[in-house]
């Protein structure tokens, strides 16, 4: 069933002057909703992933509630904007995620089983989820119907599976594969979709320290295959992560830089061939938000590499800044979602960036915030 849920009066909007800013991505305004608001006996919020369906006009939104409010689920949302910015935002729509295909009807995973935190629209009107953990702290991702029915997985590299052993103190550390909470933020599909890019949010744990106020990190870009009959990595690349922009004021919760979006760009720019989100967070401070334009041709494969040298001796991607959020006029959120939206009248193609509210209470500061820019073809 489809309801509207209009979200007009908390909107924040703001008319930009194009004019004035370089580069190929224009700032055109934002739109916010407080937290916890409610849809359909749901808690809307968590919204970490955001496919654009062109065909049906509305978007998919998944949200990273492990089961802790309601079971995992999507939203569809319209999301009304045009070349002045965006002026509504509504939910349409819930899905619940099934867990158990061979049992008729949705079957909701248990708590615990999932931590949604990206989505994508293959051609067949099917979506791939990608989860960072499961109650063992293992990836997944999996292929669902627009009613949210179970229908495949793909299969994670083995050097990302996470690995435990005692450490010091007898309580299990991860030696190897993505940790805790760090795994794949970020998937994208070019237009042939025979491929899906997906990387991780920080560094492997064979590959190096997490990005922090003193340091960046290395993480890595994966190329899987789609066109084989079992999807299979075929290339990797090392990235890299920018340190932290401060430090947190809190000695117990040290800065983080992390990626947090990725979709593919080509089509639109040309010079690039992958957008990446870097989100960071300084307690005490705030967040901090840059969108970079990335090249991987001429980058070291590293595919066949256990664990990335310190230091690296190969060719990293190549990575260009196209747009610091808050030095734009926005103050960012968590933003951790990235897609390409409607193209404009003038035929240039929208960009929407997207806030994960961790579900913060009404007297937090945390919101919903879509962020809209219009992408300047060179």
């Amino acid at each position: 069933m489809f309801f509207g849920l209009l979200l007009a009066l908390a909107a924040v909007f703001w008319p930009w002057s194009v004019g004035a800013e370089e580069g190929p991505l224009r700032l055109l305004g934002q739109f916010t909703f407080e937290s916890r608001r409610t849809f359909g006996d749901t808690t809307i919020g968590g919204l970490s992933g955001l496919a654009y369906d062109a065909k049906r006009g509305v978007y998919y939104a998944v949200s990273d509630d492990r089961g802790d409010l309601q079971a995992p689920r999507f939203y569809t949302l319209a999301i009304e904007l045009d070349a002045g910015g965006i002026t509504d935002v509504r939910v349409l729509a819930v899905t619940f995620f099934d867990s158990d295909p061979a049992t008729p009807g949705v079957q909701p995973y248990p708590r615990g089983d999932s931590d949604l935190e990206d989505i994508q629209l293959l051609a067949d009107d099917t979506l791939l989820i990608s989860s960072e953990r499961d109650r063992e702290n293992k990836p997944w991702i999996r292929r669902f119907g627009l009613d949210g029915s179970l229908i495949g997985e793909i299969p994670i590299p083995e050097p990302f599976l996470p690995v435990a052993e005692p450490g010091p103190d007898g309580s299990p550390r991860i030696v190897r594969g993505v940790r805790n909470n760090e795994a794949f933020e970020g998937m994208a599909l070019p237009p042939s979709q025979d491929a899906l890019y997906l990387v991780n949010e920080q560094a492997l744990a064979q590959d190096g320290p997490v990005s922090r106020s003193e340091s960046g990190t290395l993480v890595r870009i994966v190329r899987m295959d789609l066109s084989a009959k079992a999807p299979h990595p075929t290339a990797e690349y090392a990235y890299p992560v920018e340190p932290a922009f401060a430090a947190s004021t809190d000695p117990n919760a040290p800065a983080d830089n992390g990626v947090s979006a990725m979709l593919w760009a080509h089509e639109v720019l040309p010079a690039y061939d992958l957008l990446l989100l870097e989100r960071a967070f300084a307690a005490g401070v705030g967040n901090d938000v840059n969108i970079y334009g990335v090249t991987l041709a001429g980058a070291t494969d590293v595919l066949d590499l256990d664990a990335l040298p310190t230091p690296f001796g190969g060719r990293l991607v190549r990575k260009t800044l196209l747009a610091n959020v808050a030095a734009l006029g926005v103050k960012p959120d968590n933003l951790e979602a990235m897609a390409l939206g409607p193209v404009l009248p003038n035929g240039h193609q929208t960009l929407l960036l997207m806030s994960d509210d961790n579900f913060s209470a009404l007297s937090s500061p945390q919101v919903n915030q879509f962020v809209l820019f219009e992408i300047v073809p060179p």
